[in-house]
C-alpha cells in the first residue's frame, strides 16, 4: 500500500477559477444596471465595484448595495429609492446567472481525482466559508461524487489558518501528516498550517487573488511549500517521489 494515503485540496482557485468567475459575474451585474438605465461610465463603474470588493471583502453579499449607496452619497447621482432596489435586483440576478452558468472545474481536476481513486488514495476538500455557499459550488461542480470527505470550516468552528483544522482533518482519516498531501493556493491559510502538521504542502499556481507569482511576493524560506505546481496532475510525480523516499526511510 502506498505510504501516501490521503490528498486534501482547497476549493476556490484550486479546483475551479473562483476569482475569475466572480470578477466576470460582478461586471455582468454592472452591465445589467447600465442596461436598465443607470447613468454611469462603464469603466468607472467597474473600478468602483472592484474598490468595494477590496474594502468589504470578496465574501460580502452587499457589494451592489454599497455601490449604489456610494453613487448616491459620494457621487451625488440622486438615484430614487425605487430605482436603487431595481438596479440592485438586476445586478444580483445577472451576477448569480453568470456564476451558475459558467462555474466549471479546471480541466485537470476531474481526471486527477479519478486517478487518485483508482490508486486507492483518499481525497478531501478543506475550505473556509459559509456551508450552504460552499456546498452549492461543490454540487454544481459535481465534486461530491469524486471526493471522500468535505470539511467546511464553519461547520466545525475552526477556520484557516488555525493548524487545529488540519489536525482534525488527519484525525478524521486516521492518518499521519507524512502520509498526507495538501494542495492550496494561499501561503498563510493553506501551506503554513499544513506544514505545522507535518503534511506535505503543495502550492498550486492558478493565478488567483492569493497567487504569490501574480503578486510578485517573496516567500520566506521557513514557510515555503514543499512543492509548487501549476497543474494538478503534477501531483503524481510528487506522490511517486514521496513513496520512494518513504521506502528508503527518508520520510518519517
Amino acid at each position: 500500500m502506498s505510504p501516501i494515503k490521503l490528498v486534501g485540496f482547497d476549493l476556490d482557485d484550486c479546483l475551479f477559477d473562483s476569482t475569475g468567475l466572480s470578477q466576470r459575474a460582478r461586471i455582468e451585474g454592472i452591465d445589467a444596471m447600465i442596461k436598465l438605465g443607470l447613468k454611469i461610465d462603464r469603466q468607472k463603474a467597474i473600478i468602483l465595484i472592484q474598490e468595494i470588493v477590496e474594502e468589504y471583502g470578496s465574501n460580502s453579499s452587499m457589494h451592489y448595495d454599497y455601490f449604489i449607496r456610494r453613487l448616491n452619497e459620494v457621487e451625488k447621482l440622486s438615484i430614487s429609492s425605487n430605482e436603487q432596489y431595481k438596479y440592485i435586483a438586476a445586478a444580483v440576478m445577472a451576477y448569480h446567472a453568470q456564476k451558475i452558468t459558467f462555474i466549471k472545474l479546471y480541466e485537470d481536476v476531474r481526471n486527477t481525482l479519478v486517478k487518485l481513486k483508482e490508486i486507492s488514495i483518499k481525497t478531501a476538500i478543506i475550505t473556509d466559508g459559509i456551508p450552504i455557499k460552499q456546498y452549492e459550488k461543490i454540487l454544481r461542480l459535481k465534486l461530491d461524487e469524486l471526493i471522500d470527505l468535505v470539511v467546511i470550516t464553519d461547520e466545525i468552528g475552526v477556520r484557516k489558518p488555525n493548524p487545529q483544522l488540519f489536525s482534525y482533518f488527519l484525525e478524521r482519516f486516521k492518518v499521519k501528516g507524512y502520509e498526507t498531501i495538501y494542495v492550496g493556493d494561499n501561503i498563510s491559510k493553506d501551506i503554513i498550517p499544513a506544514k505545522l502538521n507535518n503534511i506535505h504542502a503543495v502550492y498550486i499556481h492558478r493565478g488567483g487573488k492569493y497567487d504569490s507569482k501574480k503578486k510578485d511576493v517573496i516567500v520566506p524560506d521557513d514557510i515555503k511549500p514543499d512543492y509548487e505546481i501549476s497543474r494538478l496532475d503534477e501531483l503524481f510525480k510528487i506522490i511517486d517521489e514521496l513513496n520512494k523516499k518513504f521506502y528508503l526511510g527518508k520520510v518519517k
